[in-house]
């Protein structure tokens, strides 16, 4: 469907214009609103992204149909007053009751939700010029909807031409109980069409098997609520513009009573811990998501490759092990930069010292600052664990790419130490097959 455009130029000297402008506190706004009608089922959202623009929630229609005229559509006007976030639109579905309609003009309210959208109706949008005068940016959602369908709640571009950076500083989001299985998030860097970033908050925010434990929480992420409430504060930089996202695997499901918030800010540092992350970098998130392993066999958890002079720093990292018991705690985690050989930089002497913790965890779940054993129960056929570990006290810093692995169980050597061998050796308990879920975050530059 053609996005059709109407340009409303904030610079005119005409004193009517100027008159109504004011009138809808336009004045400081950006310089110049664009008004377009989107393809059919985009929200908002979308459809000023898709144009590099940024959805202004307030249309200012002053109760007027005259923008569909002005957008060259052709529709029965409907009178109605407004009624659904989705409007005012522009019904394009034959198969809708109401096609050709130009629905929820009249009444509109002073703000309407720009990521409103729905299958038949191509929407009016208010769009702006980007605009780096405002120096924090962000959206809410209150008391929606998360279904089978992606939906954009958020987008944002840069004005071209500055050296000005955004970075995401944060996500909240709530939602009634047992929807956690299933809900991812996305964001969309830098006007790929692939989002780079896409994860479920729980493991987002260190927590498998979407453990109810709360609350609790620390600078960088927590749980607020029993049911949703995750709070995620990772700074999520891009150059030109961010959109993001969410949906549920389940392609039949409408789960109500979902709620989420973004913010954003332009220019703001970046570190880990005293590593300074320069503007230009890009947050990396590798995953492996329910992957069988065999008893000590090693997992790569992340690979930046050697030999291209990739810089960056090692964030942070979560684990979720479904295991026939937890012999694979055994299992130690090694660091490998510049393309070393084996061992590399040995990281723990077991899982359960990387996370801070000793003697599998005897002392029960914890979230503190820089690790957390966040779920263990023993529900058939066998055991459910995750952890979470920054590295801000710690850097992994590298200059020439990094591989982060971890070991499925493990095994001593000749002279009964353990983590030194990666081949033969006498396995340390009985450990199984185990079932691994992962999330490793790193900057790159």
């Amino acid at each position: 469907t053609q996005t059709h455009h109407y340009h409303h130029n904030m610079r005119g000297t005409t004193m009517f214009l100027a008159l109504v402008v004011c009138l809808v506190s336009y004045c400081a706004a950006a310089p110049t609103s664009t008004y377009i009608l989107g393809d059919q089922g985009d929200s908002c959202t979308q459809a000023c992204y898709k144009q590099g623009l940024n959805c202004n929630p307030n249309l200012a229609l002053n109760g007027s149909n005259a923008i569909f005229q002005k957008l060259g559509v052709t529709c029965n006007m409907d009178s109605r007053p407004w009624w659904a976030n989705n409007q005012p639109g522009y019904v394009s579905a034959s198969n809708d009751g109401n096609f050709k309609d130009c629905l929820g003009w009249n009444a509109v309210p002073t703000a309407v939700l720009c990521a409103g959208a729905f299958p038949t109706v191509q929407r009016v949008c208010r769009c702006d010029s980007p605009d780096n005068t405002k120096q924090f940016f962000g959206t809410g959602l209150s008391n929606g909807a998360i279904t089978g369908t992606e939906q954009f709640i958020f987008s944002h571009t840069l004005a071209p031409g500055t050296k000005d950076v955004g970075v995401m500083t944060h996500l909240w989001l709530t939602y009634p109980a047992n929807v956690d299985k299933g809900v991812i998030v996305r964001y969309y860097i830098d006007g790929e069409k692939t989002a780079s970033i896409e994860f479920e908050p729980s493991l987002a925010c260190g927590v498998g098997f979407y453990d109810k434990q709360s609350p609790w929480g620390n600078k960088w992420f927590g749980k607020g609520a029993n049911d949703g409430a995750w709070n995620f504060n990772f700074r999520i930089p891009f150059q030109k513009s961010i959109a993001i996202s969410f949906f549920h695997v389940d392609p039949a499901a409408t789960f109500g009573g979902f709620y989420m918030i973004v913010r954003g800010a332009l220019n703001v540092p970046m570190s880990v811990g005293d590593v300074q992350v320069p503007s230009t970098a890009r947050l990396n998130l590798f995953k492996i998501n329910a992957q069988q392993f065999n008893p000590l066999q090693w997992v790569t958890l992340a690979n930046i490759p050697s030999g291209q002079g990739t810089k960056g720093v090692f964030f942070m990292h979560t684990i979720a092990v479904s295991s026939g018991n937890l012999n694979f705690l055994e299992g130690c985690y090694h660091a490998y930069v510049n393309g070393e050989a084996f061992p590399g930089t040995l990281l723990s002497t077991g899982t359960e010292d990387y996370f801070d913790s000793a003697w599998y965890f005897n002392s029960g779940e914890f979230h503190l600052p820089v690790s957390g054993y966040t779920h263990y129960d023993t529900a058939a056929p066998g055991i459910n664990w995750s952890a979470y570990r920054f590295h801000e006290m710690d850097p992994l810093q590298f200059s020439d790419g990094l591989q982060f692995v971890w070991r499925n169980g493990d095994a001593y050597d000749a002279s009964g130490i353990k983590c030194l061998i990666d081949q033969g050796g006498r396995v340390v308990g009985s450990p199984t097959v185990s079932t691994v879920t992962t999330y490793a975050w790193v900057y790159t530059w």
